[in-house]
Parts: C-alpha cells; sequence; structure tokens
C-alpha cells in the first residue's frame, strides 16, 4: 500500500512552458521527500503537456489540464479538491522553491503540532537567482491587522492543513484574478492565526511576463472594489473586519502605488500613496510604504 504525501504542492500554470521545469526540479529536488506535486494546467496553448509528459509518465507529478483557461482560482481549487496530503502549499509555475522547504515546514509542525496556517519568508530574484528585493513581512501579534494592511500570505510559501483546503475555496469571479489570493486568506486568518518560519525559503521570479507586470491599474481599483464589498455585505465578516476597512483600503492603495512604480506612472503612485497615508497613518510608516515612496519620488525602477 502507498504511502500518502504529508505535503501536497499545488502548482497552477498556464503558458509557462518556458519555465515550470525550473520550477519542478525546485520542488523534486527537496530534502523532504513525502509530498505530491499537482500541476494544474490551465488549458496552456504552449507545449507544456508536452515538457511535463516525461515527469507525468514516471509518476514524478500529477498533471491535471482544464478544458479552458479558468485562471489561478479555479487552478488552485482544482489542486486542492485533488490533493491527498495533511498539509498543501502552494507555488506558481514560474517560482522557486528552495532545497530545506519541506523539510523547514515539517520540523515547524513537528515543534507545534495544533498549527493549521504557517508561512516561510520569500524573495524576488532574477532568472540567474540573484536577488533584487527582500519583502518585509508584518508583526503577526495582531494577525487582522497584518493581513488587511496586504496580502504578505501572498500564495507562495504559505502552508494549509487539511481542516482549511478541504473547507475553503478560492472565489473564482474573474475581477478579482490576481488578487483572489488576498480574499482567500481575509477569510481563513480570523479563524486560524498564522505561524511563520522567520527564514527565506522561497524565491519569487521577475520576468518580462510575470503576471504584476501585465496588470492595469483601472483594474485593480475594481478588484479592491469587490473584494471590500463582499467584506461589507457579509454579516460575519463585516463583524470582524470592521474596524479594519480603512487599513484595507490603504492596503490595496499600497499595493497599487507598487504596481504603478513598475509601470513607472510614478505620479499615479503617489496619489494612492497620499491617499493610503490618509486612510492609515501606521502602514505609512512602515518600511514598504517608505520603499514605494522613495521609489516614486526618485523615478527610479528596479523591478521591485
Amino acid at each position: 500500500m502507498e504511502r500518502k504525501p504529508f505535503f501536497s504542492v499545488v502548482i497552477p500554470t498556464y503558458n509557462r512552458a518556458g519555465l515550470i521545469l525550473k520550477t519542478l526540479n525546485t520542488v523534486l529536488s527537496q530534502t523532504y521527500q513525502s509530498y505530491e506535486v499537482i500541476v494544474v494546467d490551465d488549458a496552456s496553448t504552449d507545449d507544456t503537456e508536452q515538457i511535463l509528459e516525461p515527469l507525468v509518465r514516471t509518476q514524478k507529478i500529477t498533471y491535471i489540464k482544464h478544458d479552458q483557461n479558468y485562471e489561478r482560482a479555479k487552478s488552485r481549487n482544482t489542486g486542492m479538491e485533488n490533493a491527498a496530503g495533511d498539509f498543501l502549499t502552494f507555488l506558481d509555475s514560474d517560482d522557486l522553491m528552495y532545497p530545506t522547504n519541506l523539510e523547514d515546514a515539517a520540523n515547524f509542525i513537528k515543534a507545534d503540532p495544533e498549527t493549521r496556517l504557517f508561512h516561510n519568508l520569500y524573495q524576488l530574484v532574477d532568472d540567474d537567482d540573484r536577488v533584487l528585493c527582500k519583502y518585509d513581512f508584518p508583526s503577526l501579534e495582531d494577525p487582522l491587522q497584518a493581513i488587511t494592511g496586504g496580502n504578505f500570505l501572498s500564495s507562495v510559501g504559505v502552508f494549509i492543513h487539511r481542516d482549511i483546503f478541504k473547507n475553503y475555496s478560492f472565489d473564482s469571479n474573474p475581477i478579482l484574478t490576481g488578487s483572489e489570493d488576498w480574499d482567500f486568506w481575509l477569510r481563513v486568518v480570523p479563524y486560524y492565526k498564522p505561524g511563520r518560519i522567520n527564514k527565506v525559503n522561497n524565491g519569487v521570479v521577475q520576468h518580462a511576463s510575470r503576471s504584476v507586470n501585465q496588470m492595469d491599474l483601472s483594474g485593480l481599483q475594481r478588484r479592491f472594489a469587490y473584494l471590500t464589498t463582499k467584506i461589507i455585505n457579509d454579516a460575519e465578516l463585516n463583524a470582524i473586519y470592521g474596524k479594519y476597512l480603512k487599513r484595507l483600503e490603504a492596503g490595496s492603495l499600497l499595493y497599487t502605488s507598487t504596481v504603478a512604480n513598475l509601470m513607472c506612472r510614478h505620479r499615479e503612485a503617489l496619489r494612492c500613496l497620499r491617499r493610503a497615508a490618509q486612510l492609515d497613518f501606521r502602514l505609512a510608516g512602515s518600511r514598504s510604504f517608505m520603499k514605494a515612496l522613495g521609489i516614486a519620488l526618485l523615478r527610479w525602477n528596479k523591478g521591485h
């Protein structure tokens, strides 16, 4: 009888034939071996399926292909529905998992068997794995304040127990695409306090076709309006987040300023930062805010 994996690694992908093998190699070379890899292909039109065929044939990965491009929310849901592990972690098909990622996670769980949600740190790297940016992560003393100030959990380096991934799903409304993970964590965090492995165990790869480089600012505004309206219209979530709504808006504006800076639309970034500071002065004192402000003022863009 085959032993059940402890971890499920869910990798959504779409037209990443030139990148996904590097991503998968970082998973398949983990020092901890009790895991499965589930790749959910959102109907790629490149040769992703052909490239992955040897890994499927040798049962190194499970490959599921959607009949059309439903975007990442549905892909992650499909991965969760098919996961056999006790814990699950997400990894985008252009990002990296450092060698002891799963081993460190297993040790973290062993030290705290009651944990249900935790994450490790991640950094921005280039195609040659050189570090471009080390991200700042908020204190977890007040998880609600942390998650409303920005999506620090993202969808890389975060681990969830079966209690979560079998009872929660990502909102697949297209208007939310790109922030479906923030919406997910906003619903989960009030009930499962996140823990942290204070070690960089993932790399987010900066490249020209990265999703964040393809965003439009008006779409971001509609996305965050939808997210906020969901919370307001949900009696339970509104009771939890009522006093954090201004911070949530400020967090969304800080993210928008980051995207605007990437597009060299620095004047728009400054407008977002000014409004964010008015909404939440504590967020305005964060290192992430000061970094975005510095980039906007100096008209400097280095991919972060």
